[in-house]
């Protein structure tokens, strides 16, 4: 791949990763509650459910996703059902912290979980591969197949790498947030309130 086109992919990943969404809503409100390890989990798992996405593009499945669109359209009622879900239970199952109090994170599986399931019903994510990633592959160049992994991989790493960052500075805020009560209820509030309108917004995604 030549450097302008690199440089012009990765631009876009890393675009993509700053625009706000569900996963950067479910990312951030573990890392305000949690911590960054939390946070760090939620990316991750985030990041791995992209290797089901970059497959079903390599291999044709997303083709086949078109031309069956009650299967896109499962898919996506169950994820707006996940969100809903993510967003209930980020209000419902913890008591308010003391000043300056973090709730200590028992099991990191749970953050990555949640990302992964997240994001891979995210119609969303699946869409923006289909679109993208053949832009950028030239079968005059070899293997349409190794192009469709690589770019893919690239995405995965720059996304990772860019949530991560994210993750890093939020973890300095929410210090902030977790010096007072009515602090913490209104980002519980407020994040939950952006998990449901994305979840709201997903209502009326279209395949294009």
């Amino acid at each position: 791949m030549p450097f302008n086109e690199f440089l012009s992919y990765m631009t876009l990943v890393i675009v993509f990763a700053l625009t706000p969404g569900p996963n950067m809503m479910l990312y951030l409100t573990y890392t305000f509650e949690y911590g960054r390890k939390a946070g760090w989990a939620t990316a991750a798992g985030v990041v791995s459910s992209f290797v089901f996405h970059v497959s079903a593009v390599a291999f044709g499945l997303t083709a086949l996703l078109l031309s069956h669109p009650q299967v896109f359209e499962i898919i996506r009622y169950c994820g707006i059902a996940y969100l809903f879900y993510l967003a209930y239970k980020n209000l419902k199952t913890i008591k308010w912290k003391e000043a300056g109090q973090r709730r200590t994170v028992v099991n990191l599986r749970r953050f990555y979980t949640d990302g992964f399931i997240g994001n891979l019903l995210n119609p969303g994510s699946l869409m923006l591969y289909f679109s993208i990633l053949p832009q950028f592959v030239h079968p005059e160049r070899g293997h349409v197949l190794r192009q469709n992994l690589m770019l893919g991989g690239l995405q995965m790493l720059g996304s990772f790498i860019t949530n991560c960052t994210i993750v890093f500075f939020a973890g300095y805020a929410a210090d902030t947030f977790f010096k007072n009560e009515k602090y913490q209820q209104w980002l519980r509030y407020c994040m939950s309130a952006l998990i449901i309108l994305f979840a709201v917004k997903m209502l009326f995604f279209k395949m294009k």
